[in-house]
């Protein structure tokens, strides 16, 4: 996981082609003005998920990953945790199996850091980053977009 403000995230390209491409698109359009829904950006080699929602706590969400897709994920505005443990944690356990519809497995952990996202920040995640989104910190509105790479 690769983690940082969008002041920096020039400095990724270079570690995947469909990655620079993403990174292109972000730093030169507004995020904010895409409606809520997924848009896509080159067909479903890129597209970007823009979400508005209210964080939940902690033992309300569950860890995941993808094998298709890298998630770039950024904070548009508001503040939320992001938990991250490596694949190989000893505390992970698979609690929905890999569905390739979705790109996407679910899991519980006992030990993952815990990240404070702001405004500005981003979040790369490979496939083996089990990643948490959506914790809460309080009850403001969370903007957020995450594009989704195809690897």
């Amino acid at each position: 996981m690769i983690i940082g403000k969008l002041s920096n995230l020039i400095k990724c390209k270079g570690l995947n082609p469909n990655l620079d491409k993403a990174i292109d698109y972000v730093l030169s359009n507004n995020l904010l003005d895409l409606s809520i829904g997924k848009h896509e950006i080159f067909g479903e080699d890129i597209f970007i998920s823009r979400q508005s929602y209210i964080g939940k706590p902690l033992e309300e969400t569950k860890a995941e990953n993808h094998q298709i897709y890298l998630d770039l994920q950024i904070m548009l505005k508001g503040t939320e945790k992001f938990g991250y443990a490596d694949i190989l944690n000893a505390t992970l356990k698979e609690i929905e199996p890999y569905n390739p519809d979705k790109d996407v497995a679910k899991y519980s952990c006992e030990d993952e850091a815990l990240y404070v996202m702001t405004e500005s920040s981003y979040a790369i995640v490979y496939p083996e980053d089990i990643h948490r989104p959506q914790v809460k910190i309080n009850d403001e509105n969370i903007e957020k977009a995450v594009v989704k790479i195809k690897i």
